[in-house]
C-alpha cells in the first residue's frame, strides 16, 4: 500500500481514465480507502467532464459538483415510461406544474392510445409518452396496430423487466415513437454531438417468427430531420428475449430534439389473418455516452445499424 501512497494523484487520473466511469465509481473506490479518496475528488471528475465537451459553466448548474454532473448527463435514461406504462390523469396534471431541472430532457405527453388485452384495465384518463404511428386502440384485430401486455402472451416474461409491460405488435409494421428534447442542455455540449447508447429488449412469440428495427431521428430548432440511424431488421428469437444495443454517433450540430420510434412484426405467414403475433419488446434505453468510453464496448454495438444525414423535409430512409 506505500507504493500506492507514494505514486503521484495525477498518476492515479491518467490510470482511471483508462476505465469506464462506473468501474471509477464503484470497483475502484472499494480497493482501499486512498484510491476511494481519489475516486471521490473532483480533479478526476473535472478531467473527464472536460474531456466528454462539459465546461466550468457546465459544472455551475450542478449542485453536486464534477462527480454529480458526470453523473447526471451520462448516467440517465432520457426515456421516459421505458417499459410503456400509462400516466395516470393526476400525475400528469402534476407534471404540468414542474419545472425541468438542469440536464432533464423534456418529453412530449399526450393520451394513451395503447390499449391492453384487457378491456377491464384500459383507463381512457391516462396519458402516454408513447405515440402510435399508424394503428390505434381501434385496430385490434392487428395489422399495424399495437398492444400492451402483461405479462407477455406467448413468450416468457423479459428477464430484465420480469413484472413490466410489453409491446406486442402485428402482420404488419406496429410502432410507437417518443420525442426527447433538450431545452436545459449545453448547446455546446449538444454541438459536440457525443455519442449516444441506445438499447431494447426483444423477443418473439413461441409460435410465431418475427423482426424488430429501431430508429433515431435527429431535429434542428425547426423540427426537420437532419439525421437519422437505423438498426435495419433485427429478427427476434422464438421466446427468447435478447437486448439489442447500438452506439450512435456522427450527428452534425445543432440538433435540437429526437425521435425515438421501435417497431415490429410479424414473419409467419399461417400468423397474418389476425392477432398480434409479431415481435414484443420494452425496456428501451437512451443515454448520452463520453467519446473516450466508446473503446469499452464491443465492435458489434459500435457498428450496428446505418446513419445518414438527411433532406430537410424527408428522412432517406423509411421504416418499412
Amino acid at each position: 500500500m506505500s507504493i500506492c501512497e507514494d505514486l503521484p494523484e495525477a498518476l492515479f487520473s491518467e490510470i482511471f481514465q483508462f476505465l469506464p466511469a462506473s468501474q471509477v465509481a464503484g470497483a475502484c473506490s472499494l480497493v482501499c480507502r486512498l484510491w476511494r479518496d481519489l475516486a471521490d475528488e473532483s480533479p478526476i471528475w473535472r478531467d473527464m467532464c472536460k474531456e466528454a465537451g462539459l465546461s466550468e459553466m457546465d459544472c455551475l448548474r450542478c449542485l453536486f459538483g464534477w462527480k454529480g454532473l458526470f453523473g447526471l448527463v451520462f448516467g440517465q435514461n432520457m426515456v421516459a415510461t421505458p417499459c410503456f406504462e400509462p400516466v395516470p390523469h393526476m400525475e400528469m396534471e402534476a407534471m404540468k406544474h414542474q419545472r425541468l431541472g438542469a440536464w432533464e430532457p423534456k418529453h412530449r405527453i399526450m393520451l394513451n392510445r395503447i390499449s391492453s388485452l384487457d378491456d377491464d384495465h384500459d383507463d381512457s384518463h391516462t396519458y402516454s409518452f408513447w405515440a402510435v404511428e399508424g394503428g390505434t386502440v381501434f385496430q385490434r384485430g392487428g395489422g399495424d396496430g399495437v398492444v400492451r401486455e402483461c405479462p407477455p402472451v406467448g413468450c416468457p416474461p423479459c428477464p430484465a423487466f420480469p413484472d413490466r409491460p410489453v409491446i406486442a405488435t402485428s402482420f404488419e409494421w406496429g410502432k410507437v415513437q417518443q420525442c426527447i428534447s433538450f431545452p436545459t442542455f449545453s448547446e455546446m455540449f449538444i454541438d459536440s454531438s457525443p455519442p449516444l447508447f441506445i438499447s431494447v429488449w426483444y423477443a418473439g412469440r413461441c409460435d410465431a417468427e418475427s423482426q424488430i428495427k429501431l430508429q433515431v431521428l435527429f431535429r434542428d430548432k425547426s423540427k426537420h430531420c437532419i439525421f437519422f440511424w437505423d438498426s435495419g431488421e433485427i429478427p427476434a428469437r422464438a421466446g427468447e428475449w435478447q437486448e439489442l444495443k447500438a452506439i450512435i454517433r456522427g450527428y452534425p450540430p445543432g440538433i435540437q430534439s429526437i425521435i425515438l420510434k421501435v417497431g415490429g412484426m410479424s414473419l409467419s405467414s399461417d400468423k397474418m389473418a389476425h392477432g398480434f403475433f409479431g415481435a414484443k419488446f420494452t425496456g428501451l434505453k437512451l443515454k448520452f455516452v463520453p467519446p473516450f468510453e466508446v473503446r469499452h464496448f464491443d465492435a458489434r454495438v459500435v457498428e450496428l445499424g446505418k446513419a445518414a444525414m438527411c433532406s430537410p423535409k424527408k428522412c432517406t430512409l423509411p421504416f418499412d
